[in-house]
């Protein structure tokens, strides 16, 4: 099953597994010394043979679709794990956060909607653990990041102004490092911005320093009135490693830099590929798919029709959607979703929060080589990786929620 990029319903608010063919473990890629920079050249060939890739094993289920509301979801846009095992999901619809144990019994319920102190607006869609177990929740509607010290029960914030950019990704890294991207809005009044910032942030807002300052990407605009979307024009993309290492690319082309936690490029990655075409029929299909999440959200009908007009289409999609980290200092790379191969039932309950690319991952060592690739369990979407377990939103054949824990298994 595929599905297509999932990253919109930001942009909405702001306006078993697989192996490669039959192979031996000899990698049959080469590698090249550019300036003191590895340049890893992956053939399709991986290196996993047949029975060989990593595959996925449930070990945990929290919530019901009827009964206990304290199991209940409305729509999860955050979660994430604390040190000692708990987890945290932050509830989009019910506008507050559920904390949960180890072992998944409801422990307790971390704020509600509004806007005052400890409350959350329908803009927090996103959950990060950091350092000491600070919960940080990015709330756009509010215009703030909260900032919870779990342990403690203290609940502060800082300014989130939409003047120093829009926030396109969070990340928290292993040793609680907080990284953002924002883009400039570029409105008439203001003077053109045409790179992304991306950044190192203290828990207080403090741009700790600059990690890249990449050409911003031009999905989406604003000239003033009615936003304009340009789908899968070339998009900058990053990760945080295990290890420390900031991984980006554009992802127009499968050429990945890895640079080392000072931030010189050790390690350029890349894998061979023929564009996809964007068929009429893509076309068709998001712009449906966008006029029917823009009517949910309210927009009036003629403002639907002024946005429609605003939509274009790169003439091929991206090389890849998107870049995580993965276990063994393991890097997975996400692979398209074309609209066109989702069934009716797929286009009908897809979501913009949770519906990111395919369900196949290609997976590269800490060196760089093409292992395989994977496959998420259906209906899974990631959130979280600790050791070797992925916790994330599972969603049931009529939409409902759940989170659930996947041990990755053959490492």
């Amino acid at each position: 099953m595929r599905k297509i990029f999932g990253w919109f319903g930001a942009v909405l608010f702001a306006a078993a597994c697989g192996g490669g063919a039959d192979s031996g473990t000899e990698w049959s890629g080469t590698v090249e010394d550019s300036a003191g920079v590895q340049v890893v050249r992956n053939s399709l060939q991986p290196i996993w043979g047949e029975g060989e890739a990593w595959g996925f094993e449930e070990i945990l289920t929290i919530g019901e679709a009827a009964g206990d509301p304290d199991y209940q979801f409305g729509q999860i846009a955050g979660l994430d794990v604390t040190s000692d095992g708990r987890i945290l999901v932050l509830d989009n619809l019910a506008q507050h956060v559920k904390v949960y144990s180890a072992d998944g019994v409801f422990e307790r319920t971390i704020g509600q909607a509004g806007s005052g102190p400890g409350e959350f607006g329908p803009g927090a869609a996103m959950l990060m653990v950091g350092t000491a177990d600070t919960v940080i929740v990015p709330d756009a509607g509010n215009q703030r990041v909260n900032v919870i010290l779990l342990g403690e029960g203290e609940h502060t914030s800082f300014p989130l102004s939409f003047e120093e950019g829009i926030p396109m990704r969070w990340q928290v890294s292993n040793s609680g490092v907080l990284v953002v991207q924002r883009r400039a809005l570029n409105l008439p009044n203001q003077e053109a911005v045409d790179v992304d910032l991306i950044a190192r942030q203290a828990y207080d807002g403090t741009i700790v320093d600059t990690l890249l300052t990449p050409v911003r990407g031009e999905t989406f605009s604003f000239g003033g009135g009615l936003p304009e979307f340009h789908f899968f024009a070339p998009e900058p993309t990053w990760t945080l490693l295990n290890d420390g290492s900031f991984v980006h690319a554009v992802n127009n082309e499968y050429r990945i830099s890895v640079a080392g936690p000072d931030g010189g490029v050790a390690r350029i990655i890349t894998m061979p590929g023929e564009p996809v075409p964007v068929s009429d029929e893509d076309k068709d299909i998001i712009t449906g798919l966008i006029m029917r999440l823009m009517g949910e959200q309210g927009v009036p009908p003629q403002a639907l029709e002024g946005i429609e007009q605003g939509i274009s289409y790169e003439d091929v999609f991206p090389a890849f959607t998107q870049l995580r980290n993965g276990p063994e200092g393991s890097l997975w790379v996400q692979r398209i979703g074309v609209p066109s191969d989702m069934t009716a039932d797929e286009q009908e309950n897809w979501n913009p929060l949770l519906d990111q690319g395919s369900d196949e991952w290609d997976v590269f060592d800490a060196e760089g080589r093409f292992m395989g690739f994977v496959t998420m369990p259906e209906r899974f979407t990631p959130f979280s990786l600790k050791g070797d377990l992925f916790y994330g939103v599972w969603r049931d054949e009529v939409e409902v929620q759940y989170v659930k824990a996947y041990r990755i298994t053959g490492l």
